[in-house]
């Protein structure tokens, strides 16, 4: 009996041991900028499944990685859904803004078409220097890079069948190389490609 009442006091203060600090927990959650808006009523619904990104990419942090391969893995900035979500649900808010395209994420259970997305790049474009890094700080002397995005797109019929393929690609300069600027760089990055892909879309699927 005294060796159980010994270990569950020991046990109690071990517990009250236990410190969280409050700041490291502290975690900043971010999401690509994007219209509201109903989409349109009229034409096939455009299905955009989850896309396909880069295996660096693959997680809730905001990673940045340059066009040397350099990788800085934000622990306290992370993306409010996973990137292979929150970029087609995007670009699909952007499509019925602009009024081109019924988009849903869902698989529609009428005739539709499916647009394929598969992000190539989502990084820092370094400048030439003689060890390209991106954790240069705001206000050093290196001068900062851009945020590089580029994404394929491949719409088809339900039944697989191709209707076209379009590769866009866009570029914003960064005010610093931090995760809020990477982030709104890239979220004017999304519109960007939206909107091309606005041009073409209609005129693509129309022709089929």
């Amino acid at each position: 009996m005294i060796f159980r009442a010994l270990l569950l006091i020991l046990t109690a203060l071990l517990s009250g041991c236990i410190i969280f600090d409050k700041k490291s927990e502290a975690v900043v959650f971010h999401q690509f900028a994007a219209p509201s808006a109903v989409p349109p009523t009229s034409g096939k619904p455009v299905f955009v499944p989850r896309a396909i990104i880069p295996s660096a990419l693959r997680r809730p942090n905001v990673v940045l990685i340059d066009n040397h391969g350099w990788v800085h893995v934000e622990d306290a900035h992370r993306w409010i859904a996973p990137l292979d979500r929150a970029i087609p649900e995007t670009m699909g808010r952007h499509l019925n803004a602009l009024g081109v395209a019924r988009t849903t994420n869902q698989t529609p259970s009428e005739d539709h078409l499916v647009l394929l997305l598969s992000v190539d790049k989502m990084e820092i474009v370094a400048p030439d220097e003689p060890e390209p890094s991106i954790f240069s700080l705001p206000g050093s002397s290196v001068k900062p890079g851009s945020a590089a995005f580029q994404i394929t797109c491949r719409l088809e019929k339900s039944d697989g069948t191709l209707v076209g393929v379009k590769t866009l690609s866009e570029s914003r300069l960064l005010k610093d190389r931090t995760p809020a600027s990477f982030v709104q760089a890239q979220s004017s990055n999304v519109a960007a490609a939206s909107a091309e892909l606005a041009k073409w879309l209609p005129l693509t699927s129309s022709s089929k």
